[in-house]
């Protein structure tokens, strides 16, 4: 079974969401569900691709637990995380993201970052 810890400090956390938050503000498009996880899509502006990358590179770096790709198609970027059955509640929190901020299931720093 894969461990689900997130190596962020609280105050790492809160910037790291703070990233997130303007991200999305910039580039944001959508999100969905996937079989194995979900997608968030984003516009291809300049810059967005790099910045994903960077961001999600960072965020696998702290939670080895999460798949994460960003890949480009046409005028969006595509940013795909995926985890074991036992993170789905960290999987949630992403897709939840965009809508919500900061979700509960990361401000109990219980896992995910």
């Amino acid at each position: 079974m894969t461990d689900i810890a997130c190596a962020l400090t609280d105050d790492d956390a809160q910037a790291r969401f703070a990233e997130y938050a303007e991200l999305f503000a910039a580039a944001y498009a959508g999100r969905e569900r996937t079989d194995t996880g979900m997608r968030w899509s984003l516009r291809s502006e300049p810059g967005v691709a790099d910045w994903a990358r960077d961001l999600a590179a960072r965020e696998r770096a702290c939670c080895a637990f999460l798949t994460i790709t960003v890949t480009e198609a046409g005028d969006r970027v595509l940013w795909e995380l995926s985890a074991d059955p036992a993170a789905q509640a960290v999987v949630d929190g992403f897709y939840d993201l965009p809508v919500n901020g900061t979700p509960s299931i990361f401000t109990g720093r219980q896992g995910g970052g």
